[in-house]
């Protein structure tokens, strides 16, 4: 970067742009900088490839680029950059320069816009719209294709930055952040080397854009007051909670969600299933704490089998450098139903090519719900070896989370009274059934261990009262969780 052409950049803003990992997600409040660190970010990449790179700006309509993108990178840069074609092509005259492409994406045709040429670095800019409408905000497609066409440049390096106020949880630029720092691992078939496309996921806290005016961050703030939505997402910087109905695992919270993904040990591990035609799995073991971590899940939304499950994602994750020659047996624990018989074959069942496949004994799970709801209830409460969760879920196992953290609910009325007995049967459906099928084995909870619980903590509140304290009998181990039960 020219010396004459200085960046005043705050901490997370520098971080974003100095990070060489290959997807780099920046999301912040209104106002605190994202654009400055994304104009920034592509001439960094630059200096990172030591040569011209050539680059592309994408949002949902190029009228927002023309109306609000562009406007900010003339302040920023002044004479340091060029537009020409309408404003479709910009340079900025760096050393290397940076020559870039700007265009929306208003439908998935449009998508094609990215194909043909070769980019070192794609920037997508503001992917969750401001208002739910049509052709709004960018479709996960546009971020899968520029992953595709971001490392093209001959004797570049892949960057993908994505600059934003945040989502909704359910908008796909929300699972993005949920998701691990190591985004993929694959190999490449003809040299057997292992790759990892890294991604990092860096948020601006409120407030540390220092150039931003009083009036303007209480003007920001009064836009939003009455919409509790937007205030998280544009001033506060959060995302966006949508409770859908009451959730099934209210007991789920931060502590059981790692914030990397957890190594996966030498021994046995355990696979929960839930069948039909949309099987779920999920990949458990206990570490050497005594924690049941959950470290990976599957699930296609697609109309599929369990058989195809197994080949296309499973199979696949354990050849690869974290599971292989690390699982010396299974044991299985799923779906009752899956040991019913297809149609075609008395001697075939989901239950039986799992048992043949990874050569274990299939255990099914309780049949009725209520047998089912209460080892839910009572495994997150549950700690062990010196207060950790009993029940955690590695950083890889994105879906799980979700679902346990509220996607996976019951229906309720507008006056938030639940409708039924049985969760909503939907995308997080499957997955939470397959988790509750395992914690009812491996967790099952005992009425008459918990009232000895509560016998013993109502005596140990009694003496407690005594000492004036917030202690447990021997007046030393404070009480770690309130609610916990530590076994």
């Amino acid at each position: 970067m020219p010396s004459d052409l200085y960046f005043d950049l705050s901490p997370t803003q520098y971080k974003f742009v100095t990070s060489d990992a290959h997807i780099v997600h920046l999301l912040g409040p209104m106002g605190e900088g994202k654009t400055f660190a994304g104009v920034a970010g592509l001439i960094a990449h630059a200096q990172r490839c030591r040569t011209n790179i050539r680059c592309a700006l994408v949002r949902d309509t190029f009228q927002n680029i023309k109306t609000s993108t562009i406007p900010d990178i003339h302040d920023y840069l002044g004479s340091w950059v060029q537009f020409s074609d309408g404003s479709k092509k910009m340079v900025i005259k760096s050393n290397p320069r940076v020559e870039c492409d700007l265009f929306g994406i208003d439908d998935e045709a449009s998508i094609s816009k990215l194909q043909g040429p070769q980019y070192a670095c794609i920037w997508l800019e503001e992917p969750a719209p401001i208002f739910e409408k049509a052709n709004a905000g960018l479709p996960r497609e546009v971020f899968n294709l520029s992953l595709a066409r971001a490392s093209r440049q001959r004797g570049t390096i892949l960057r993908v930055q994505i600059t934003q106020n945040p989502a909704d949880e359910d908008h796909w630029t929300s699972l993005l952040a949920d998701e691990p720092d190591e985004y993929m691992t694959i190999q490449d078939e003809a040299t057997g080397e292992w790759v990892t496309i890294q991604k990092r996921t860096l948020r601006i806290p409120r407030g540390e854009n220092k150039h931003l005016s009083t009036l303007t961050r209480a003007a920001n703030m009064a836009a939003f007051k009455n919409d509790p939505a937007k205030w998280q997402r544009y001033i506060e910087g959060e995302t966006a909670t949508i409770q859908l109905g009451k959730k099934v695992t209210p007991g789920y919270g931060k502590i059981h969600f790692s914030d990397k993904i957890l190594p996966v040990f030498p021994s046995e591990a355990i696979q929960f299933w839930d069948g039909w035609h949309h099987p779920s799995c999920i990949i458990a073991q206990y570490n050497p704490f005594g924690q049941l971590v959950f470290h990976d899940c599957f699930s296609d939304d697609e109309k599929t089998a369990t058989k195809e499950l197994v080949e296309e994602q499973i199979n696949p994750l354990l050849s690869t450098p974290k599971y292989k020659d690390k699982i010396p047996s299974w044991r299985i624990i799923g779906d009752s139903t899956m040991r019913t018989a297809d149609q075609s074959s008395i001697r075939s069942s989901a239950a039986g090519y799992l048992e043949k496949t990874f050569k274990s004994h299939f255990e099914p799970g309780p049949v009725h719900w209520r047998n089912l709801r209460e080892p839910l209830n009572q495994c997150f409460h549950r700690l062990v070896n010196e207060g950790r969760p009993a029940v955690v879920n590695s950083r890889s196992a994105v879906k799980l989370h979700r679902a346990l953290k509220g996607g996976w609910h019951y229906k309720t009325d507008n006056s938030g009274h639940v409708i039924g007995d049985k969760p909503v049967q939907d995308e997080y459906c499957h997955l939470g059934m397959a988790f509750a099928y395992g914690v009812s084995i491996l967790l099952p909870y005992d009425p008459r261990k918990k009232i000895k619980q509560v016998a013993k903590r109502i005596r140990q509140k009694r003496a407690m009262s005594y000492r004036g304290g917030n202690f447990s009998r021997d007046n030393r181990v404070p009480n770690p969780i309130p609610g916990a039960l530590i076994i």
